[in-house]
């Protein structure tokens, strides 16, 4: 029961916080609003008479890694729906869920040579291509999704855009995926001393595989759309990720125990090349802009109330569930304090930490 009133109490004080967000920036999460419906966006627009301006048509291809019903994936249509209606069909967007153009590394790469134009890669991937999101990867770097939202939307995110840039890459928003927790096959994971020799699914960012080293467990680098056969085969034993995904893939069917850890957050990146940003004139770069910015209001709301469906289906699906207490939650983030040294390596990294702090 405990956990149910935190959880709730939690999710509606969330909520209450991007409504603010939102009346501050003065969007408006309608579905359907359009320039024309919307004084505030015709002003806007009208204002930049001098934009340059195409009758060109232009297609979004848009790929992603996770299941179309959850809050990133539902996101993601809800941008292709909006940008259609708002630019009369001269922009369309083609989704591409669940991996079928590959992982997000691989999208991404794609991105980079003009194949793929969109997508929105959880944040330690991004490490493979600029560094500093390593800072993501940290542990007990952000108490609750609501400090992660201030951050990626604040001066921390701000920072990160400018690394992008050479990269080729643009962010049009920040997209949240949950704080990560521990699910494994073969114990109940209540200390550090718990993770002792478990073979543990990891991203491929340098940082979480030397957290799992930290705590003696071996971090294996898979695919995760080839995660749950993994599990399921015993190729390895457990695994982290936010509920959204625990759920969504129903890693609660081939593991046995999940702990409620929140050892970690995992953030997803809107992403646009930034070369087919540029080739689009600027009054369609205003209206995209404005949509992914609605688009990942809404995409936060949905994730925060998603939370609670997400512990109601665990809870059914039988699997065992653990709180890590105040006391053992010391001795987690006090067992991966090395990984900060090894974060300060990287250059500008103590920026983006006085940028959290």
């Amino acid at each position: 029961m405990k956990k149910w009133v935190l959880l709730t109490v939690s999710v509606l004080t969330f909520l209450l916080l991007l409504s603010a967000c939102g009346q501050t920036t003065g969007i408006d999460v309608t579905e359907g609003d359009s320039p024309e419906e919307n004084p505030a966006k015709e002003t806007e627009i009208s204002d930049s008479e001098d934009a340059v301006t195409s009758d060109e048509s232009y297609v979004i291809k848009f790929a992603h890694v996770v299941r179309p019903s959850t809050a990133k994936g539902q996101a993601a249509e809800m941008f292709a729906d909006l940008i259609e209606e708002r630019t009369d069909g001269q922009i369309t967007v083609e989704i591409y869920p669940d991996s079928q153009l590959g992982s997000d590394r691989e999208i991404t790469e794609q991105m980079q040579s003009g194949n793929v134009h969109m997508n929105a890669p959880f944040t330690g991937v991004l490490p493979s291509f600029v560094p500093q999101f390593q800072v993501f990867d940290l542990p007990y770097i952000f108490e609750n999704p609501e400090e992660a939202y201030e951050s990626m939307h604040g001066a921390l995110g701000e920072r990160l855009n400018e690394y992008l840039a050479p990269q080729g890459l643009r962010a049009v928003g920040y997209w949240d995926g949950g704080l990560k927790h521990f699910t494994n096959s073969v114990r109940s994971i209540e200390t550090p001393e718990d993770m002792n020799g478990l073979r543990m699914r990891a991203s491929q960012s340098p940082l979480i595989i030397s957290q799992f080293r930290a705590l003696n467990a071996g971090g294996v680098s898979i695919d995760f759309s080839e995660l749950y056969t993994a599990l399921q085969n015993g190729t390895v034993d457990g695994q982290e990720n936010p509920l959204s995904n625990i759920v969504s893939r129903k890693f609660y069917e081939v593991q046995d125990y999940v702990t409620l850890s929140g050892h970690g957050y995992m953030g997803y990146v809107h992403l646009i090349s930034e070369s087919f940003y540029q080739d689009l004139p600027e009054n369609l770069q205003v209206i995209l802009d404005e949509v992914a910015t609605e688009v990942s209001l809404w995409q936060w709301e949905q994730a925060a109330l998603d939370e609670i469906t997400y512990m109601e289906e665990l809870e059914e699906s039988g699997i065992e569930i653990t709180e890590l207490s105040p006391e053992n939650r010391e001795k987690f983030i006090e067992a991966t304090k090395g990984t900060f040294e090894e974060f300060l390596e990287i250059d500008g990294a103590q920026e983006l930490l006085d940028l959290i702090n």
